[in-house]
């Protein structure tokens, strides 16, 4: 295929070697009719002159000196010169190189030709012939021939056709080499267009075109400029949106599934990955009916697909981990090439679990105040009906009236603490404390209680350091983590607290030697009124909530939690928390 250059260049060098070549031929016809134009009149001057100069009066006596005449005129001429009566008989030839039958022949030529004019030309093949009629006293009395050959003639044209061929090969190439200039000047611009173009499908919006001049092709690359550089904004625009969407995708918390009319699938993200345990860059481009997962998505995908409608259920998965997912899937039209679908998928595991919880706590709750009072009712109601008259038995009512009415408040205020620390509304008053004095004044309201257990309740401190905390919260995780130990550790058993430093942190441990806590319940025992045996925990007073307001406190104070356990050998509770 013929570039553009090509073709005009090809164009340029065919007209230019057409009018070259028409030119030449041209001057060369008219060098030739000119050339032989200027010699018929030379030769028709001299037959002219030789006519009026020749010493005849229409005599023939003296034909020599006729002939040495002539002679001379040819010799000084360098023509042929031949002298005719009007009978066509030769009295004169300069050369003798024709026979007279010749000559006589050229005489029958010249007289036909005549026609009765004075001076006659006759072009021949190899020489050109002037005839002028000898008049003496307004009488023709002869013809004077005279001719010159066409050799000097041709010998002379065919110099001026070399010259004119050197000069016309060399105009054509200077042509030719402005004319490729003219195509390159014309096409450059173009093909520099071109490439900027090929460079915009390509999505290099960089290039531009040179803007020079105001002519058509100028204006053609301020165009080309301005579109490359609406282009260039527009992606970059689509580009900065493009980059938005992903990262709205990409963060979402909600699984995101498109599946195109073609039913593959064009866009899934992070969140899919996690709830289905389908990855992205496997599943994209490749039909719905393919992907793998426990639920059986390609029923709802068909099913929203084929009805058009929207559908919204909630699902459960088990693998990779049990959720609780709402589907919700939206046809998506694609004009007349079919339906595609989008489908969102919510996790309501953290939700379904708090309303369970809700239910639980208000179940707890209702359960762990209904046996206060109902004991505290039913010995009211007996004291009532006449048992207050024995005082034996009316002291050990209001003894157990009041028992259940401190388990009562304390559950009460548990339950306070709780919401409070809950809500984030607890206010802190931290205090530069030291952790061997602040634990000796603690255990020692518990030393009692652990002695009436046959307990041994022990503190060990490495050595004494400062730390920055709310004595009062403080003294409320160690209080409960304690009084639990005391609580499930049988007589005889050993509770230790101790407290050491690591780095820029601290660790309170706090272990004994009780029951233990089976290892199914272990995830369990922070939960609000979770209790691992629920009998002793009520014999014990415990109100359910102590553990669950411990974890809530160091989470408070960013610290960390850690228990472990083993039946029959006791519990140990380990928390980190900063000195700062």
């Amino acid at each position: 295929m013929k570039t553009f250059r090509a073709r005009i260049t090809s164009l340029f060098l065919f007209l230019i070697g057409c009018s070259v070549l028409g030119t030449g031929f041209f001057l060369a016809l008219l060098l030739h009719s000119s050339y032989i134009d200027s010699l018929s009149s030379r030769l028709t001057k001299e037959s002219k002159m030789i006519a009026e100069t020749i010493e005849w009066h229409g005599s023939e006596s003296d034909l020599a000196s006729l002939q040495q005449e002539i002679k001379a005129f040819g010799d000084t001429l360098e023509a042929h010169v031949t002298l005719y009566n009007l009978q066509g008989k030769v009295l004169g030839d300069s050369t003798n190189s024709k026979s007279n039958t010749e000559l006589e022949t050229e005489w029958e030529q010249i007289r036909s030709q005549s026609n009765g004019s004075e001076v006659i030309t006759i072009p021949k093949s190899d020489q050109l012939i002037a005839a002028v009629p000898v008049v003496r006293d307004e009488k023709k009395i002869g013809i004077v021939r005279i001719s010159s050959p066409l050799d000097e003639v041709n010998q002379s044209l065919s110099q001026v056709w070399l010259s004119l061929a050197g000069g016309l090969v060399i105009a054509y190439a200077l042509a030719a080499f402005a004319s490729s200039r003219v195509a390159s000047s014309v096409t450059r611009p173009l093909e520099e267009m071109t490439q900027v173009a090929v460079d915009i499908a390509q999505k290099r919006f960089h290039r531009r075109v040179k803007e020079d001049g105001k002519d058509e092709i100028g204006r053609l690359g301020r165009a080309i400029n301005r579109m490359a550089h609406s282009l260039q904004f527009q992606m970059e625009t689509i580009r900065k949106s493009e980059r938005r969407l992903t990262s709205v995708i990409e963060s979402m918390e909600s699984g995101l599934l498109m599946v195109n009319a073609r039913g593959r699938v064009s866009i899934a993200n992070k969140s899919f990955e996690r709830q289905f345990g389908a990855k992205p860059n496997e599943i994209v481009g490749v039909p719905y009916e393919e992907i793998q997962t426990t639920f059986d998505l390609c029923s709802l995908i068909s099913r929203c697909a084929q009805t058009g409608t929207r559908i919204r259920e909630e699902i459960h998965l088990h693998h990779p981990v049990e959720r609780i997912l709402e589907a919700s899937l939206a046809p998506m039209w694609v004009e007349s090439n079919g339906i595609g679908v989008v489908a969102v998928f919510h996790d309501l595991t953290a939700i379904r679990r708090l309303e369970q919880m809700r239910k639980d706590f208000v179940a707890n709750v209702s359960h762990e105040l209904r046996t206060p009072i109902t004991s505290i009712r039913g010995f009211s109601e007996t004291l009532l009906d006449g048992a207050m008259q024995d005082p034996d038995t009316c002291q050990e009512f209001l003894k157990i009236i009041l028992e259940e009415s401190i388990r009562l408040q304390r559950l009460v205020g548990d339950l306070l603490d709780l919401s409070t620390i809950e809500s984030k509304q607890m206010a802190m008053n931290f205090e530069q404390l030291s952790i061997a004095s602040f634990l000796q004044n603690i255990t020692k309201t518990l030393d009692e209680q652990a002695r009436s257990k046959e307990q041994t309740l022990r503190v060990e401190i490495k050595e004494d350091f400062q730390i920055r905390m709310d004595p009062d919260r403080l003294k409320q995780i160690v209080l409960n983590l304690v009084s639990n130990a005391i609580a499930y550790t049988p007589a005889g058993g050993e509770i230790r607290v101790q407290v050491d430093q690591e780095g820029s942190n601290w660790i309170l441990v706090v272990s004994d030697t009780g029951m233990g806590i089976p290892e199914e319940d272990l995830g369990r025992i922070f939960e609000r009124f979770y209790r691992v045996d629920k009998a002793r925990s009520r014999e014990s007073g415990g109100t359910g909530l102590g553990l669950a307001i411990v974890k809530h406190l160091v989470e408070e104070y960013e610290g960390e939690i850690k228990v472990t356990s083993k039946v029959g050998e006791g519990t140990t509770f380990t928390i980190w928390f900063s000195k700062e």
